[in-house]
This record gives C-alpha cells, sequence and structure tokens, in this order.
C-alpha cells in the first residue's frame, strides 16, 4: 500500500562542483553539476522534510558563496512549487548538522525536528577542538550548531540514540554512523513491498553505488569525517534496503530529474516526483523522464 507522496525539490546547484569530493580517490580536476536538494513527504496526516537546506539571510550566506553555490531559492518558494508552506510542515528529520542540510531550521515553526544525538554533540566537540578537526569541518556552521542545541534544550529538537522504527507507519529512520560525519542518519519509506531511502549524504551520486561509469564497484564519497570502510557498507546497506538504486533519493544528484518524472522551473531549479499515493494528483507538469 502505498501511503507517502514523496518530491525531491532542488534549492540552488554548483554548476562546476569538484568529482574529487564526489567520489573518493578521483581528485583529476573534473568537475560536475552537483544540486543541493530537500526531500518532502506527505502522507498519514504529516507533512515532512527531510533536511531543509541553507538560509543565505544569516551566518550561511559566506558558505554558500565560497561554495560557488547559484540560483538559490529559500524554503517558503521552493515549497510553494508544490503548494506547501513552511508552517504546514510539521516534521523536520535532519540527515546530519551540516549548514546545507541544518541552517534553514528558522523557517519551520511549528515543526518537530529529529536528529541523532551523536551528531550535536560530536559537532560540538569538533567545533571546540577546531586546532584538531579543522580539515574535517568545513561545512559545519557555528551558528548552526548552537541554534540546534537551543532547540534541544526548548524540545523542539528530539535527539535520538539509534534508529527508530516507524516514526510515522511506514517510515524509519537509520543510522548511518561514522560515514560522512559522526552521526548521521536516513530515512527509508515503504511503499507497498517496495522501498526507497534517502540517504542524506553518505551518498553524493547513483555512482556512489552503481560504480563509477557503472562498473558495478561502490565507491565512497569524497568528502567525509568518518571511516570509509564504514561508508562503503552503508552504501551497500542502503542499495539492498533499497533494493534498485533508482529508489536511492540523493540530494546532490542532479542526474535525479533525468531518472524520474521532474520538471525545471523559471528559476533554472527542478522537482522530481518520486513518489504518489493513491488518489494524489501530479504537482508538476513533467518535462522529462
Amino acid at each position: 500500500m502505498k501511503s507517502y507522496s514523496m518530491w525531491m525539490l532542488e534549492y540552488s546547484h554548483c554548476l562546476e562542483h569538484p568529482v574529487g569530493c564526489i567520489f573518493y580517490g578521483t581528485w583529476d580536476g573534473s568537475t560536475r553539476m552537483f544540486a543541493y536538494s530537500y526531500v518532502y513527504l506527505e502522507g498519514n496526516g504529516h507533512k515532512i522534510l527531510v533536511d531543509v537546506g541553507h538560509d543565505n539571510r544569516g551566518s550561511n550566506r559566506a558558505f554558500n558563496d565560497v561554495n560557488n553555490i547559484v540560483d538559490f531559492q529559500a524554503p517558503d518558494v521552493v515549497l510553494a512549487k508544490l503548494g506547501v508552506s513552511p508552517e504546514e510542515i510539521d516534521t523536520v528529520i535532519l540527515t546530519h548538522a551540516h549548514y546545507d542540510h541544518a541552517g534553514a531550521v528558522r523557517y519551520f515553526p511549528n515543526a518537530t525536528f529529529y536528529l541523532q544525538r551523536i551528531e550535536l554533540e560530536s559537532s560540538r566537540w569538533a567545533l571546540d577542538n577546531a586546532d584538531l578537526y579543522e580539515s574535517i569541518i568545513g561545512a559545519l556552521d557555528p551558528q548552526d550548531v548552537r541554534l540546534l542545541e537551543d532547540m534541544a534544550e526548548q524540545g523542539r529538537l528530539k535527539l535520538l540514540d539509534g534508529p527508530v522504527e516507524n516514526l510515522y507507519p511506514g517510515l524509519h529512520i537509520r543510522t548511518a554512523l561514522d560515514t560522512h560525519t559522526m552521526g548521521g542518519q536516513y530515512v527509508v519509506v515503504e511503499d507497498g513491498d517496495e522501498n526507497w531511502v534517502v540517504t542524506g549524504d553518505a551518498l553524493y551520486s547513483y555512482e556512489n553505488a552503481e560504480g563509477i561509469g557503472g562498473s558495478g564497484t561502490p565507491v565512497n564519497i569524497g568528502f567525509g569525517g568518518g571511516s570509509g570502510w564504514r561508508g562503503l557498507q552503508i552504501i551497500d546497506e542502503m542499495s539492498r534496503t533499497a533494493g534498485d538504486t533508482d529508489r536511492l533519493v540523493i540530494v546532490h544528484e542532479s542526474a535525479t530529474f533525468q531518472r524520474h518524472p521532474s520538471r525545471q522551473y523559471d528559476d533554472r531549479l527542478s522537482v522530481a516526483e518520486l513518489l504518489l499515493a493513491p488518489g494524489e494528483p501530479s504537482r508538476i507538469t513533467p518535462s522529462r523522464k
């Protein structure tokens, strides 16, 4: 039974992202398009985001600019393409604490947030010991981490100590510890007998799972602070859970918009329509599949 509808919403992109960041050991100077996106789910009485992107109104802007990210749109503009407002979101699952996944939490005043406790604690530890960890915390905005800590104290951010089965019926949180970050997590969405996996940054590309050029040999991401061994194990775990790499939802993968029904808007940003519950009409006019 299909219980959820799901879309991947691009909110900005880097036109020339180093391939060496995407695939471990491939620092050859080449670049490719790199999407910045988050995932919207609707079903079982909930409006859910997996990650929220970054916020160019504040300190995230410096991260945006140094990474040559262009065509940025804020969550209110992006969600409006589906007829949704930030105030309607009741649940946000943060895969990790990097600025481009957790920076825009301010836009969602009515949401309950979920993050692994070890992700927040290790992020604080790394920032407080930046003399040692500076080389792997380039995507951590100290102001984001401080805000997440405040939200946890207020009870708006729920800190998890491991996987959660059926956060809502057919929607599960699994851990990806010691991979891209120390406390990463990902989301499994049931669709009848099949699963979709929202990967977070354990993968940047379908080719991390399928092999470069479809070689069949998985390759870890190039930008990670944890174990390469563990990263490959998680890629394999996610691939087996999904059963088909087309059901891996990889928010930095621009090829998503070629593999699934999608629409590119006048702002040069795309929305992929991944899953529709029974009776749910399309909210895009597919421009390609």
